[in-house]
Order: C-alpha cells, then structure tokens, then sequence
C-alpha cells in the first residue's frame, strides 16, 4: 500500500505540482480513506521525500556501477559525471520533482538530506575525483572542487532542462568541459 500511495503521489505531484496536491486529494487517487495514508505517512512531504529517496538511490547505483566500470582514474570522472548529468536529462520530470517542487521548504530539504544519508551517497563523484586530482591533492582541495563540480553539473542539468531553446553545446561536451576545469582550477582555501 505504501508504494501504492507513492506511485499515486507522484503522477499527480508530476501532473499538478505537489503544492497543488492535498492528501485528501491523494486518498482519493489512491482508493483509500485519508486515515489510510496517515498510517503509511506522516505528512505529503514524508511521501515526496519517500520518492526522492527512490530516485537518489536509482541515480547513485547507476552511478556506482558506471565507476566500477572503469579503471582510468580521469575517465571515470568524466563517465560519473555524465552519468549524474544524463541522469536527469533522461528523467525531466524527475527533476522538476527533486528540484523544482514548490510548497517545499528549506527545512523538508535539509531534513531529507541528513536523514537519508543522501549526502553520503555523493561520495562517489568526490572519491572520482579525488583519484583524478591524485595522491598530492588536499583533503579540503578535493572538498572544494568535489562541490564545486556537483554545482557545475546540476547547472548544466538545470539549463538544459529549463532553457532548452537555447542553441547549448552537447551535455557531454559541457559536462566534459567543466570536469576539465575543476581538475585544473588552481583554488585557494
């Protein structure tokens, strides 16, 4: 029942928003009484953060299987990378779902993040590059450049997904670009 209120829940936070979505609603989508969903959830966010924790882990297994594929340290940068990029630009509604949601407050987003160890689960973009900069790069280097890149990628994802008219260059192209300059941006701390 629970996955059956989420697959409900996101058809209709896909079609109407989650803001414009009651639970009352939901029940009814759900063929269900509102009783029945307070048992499965808690709140509307405690389903949205249901299905964003689905799509993060989607997103990090296809991820991890992408670096265990590949030995070279820079290319396995440059396919992880692509790999979070092509992620989203596979899965538009998605990420207006993650990331686009309105009603959704910073709050529901922090406690998401330190609850579901989602944070966590990044580590494989910064251990990529890590092994990318080398054995001589700083812990608080990789740190910088590890978030530095994740911003380069959701921007690039966020563009090409929001101004899609506009004529951008290939996401690969882009995506290859702004791992060649976050491995070669000398940063100060």
């Amino acid at each position: 029942m629970r996955q059956h209120i989420a697959t409900c829940a996101l058809r209709l936070f896909q079609e109407d928003g989650y803001d414009a979505v009651s639970m009352r609603r939901l029940a009814s989508e759900a063929d269900c009484t509102v009783m029945t969903l307070y048992r499965y959830f808690d709140r509307k966010i405690d389903i949205l953060r249901a299905l964003w924790g689905e799509l993060f882990a989607e997103l990090f297994d296809r991820l991890d299987e992408i670096a265990a594929d590949e030995s070279d340290a820079a290319r396995r940068l440059d396919a992880v990378a692509l790999g979070y990029v092509d992620f989203w630009l596979r899965r538009r509604e998605h990420y207006f779902l993650v990331f686009m949601s309105s009603g959704v407050s910073q709050p529901d987003v922090s406690i998401f993040v330190g609850d579901d160890g989602v944070v966590d689960r990044f580590s494989v973009l910064r251990k990529s590059l890590a092994d990318a900069l080398g054995a001589d790069a700083s812990e608080a280097g990789i740190d910088l450049k590890s978030q530095l890149l994740l911003c380069a990628l959701n921007g690039i994802a966020h563009n090409l997904i929001t101004i899609s008219a506009y004529p951008w260059f290939k996401a690969e192209k882009l995506v290859r670009a702004a791992v060649s300059g976050t491995l070669k941006a000398d940063v100060e701390l």
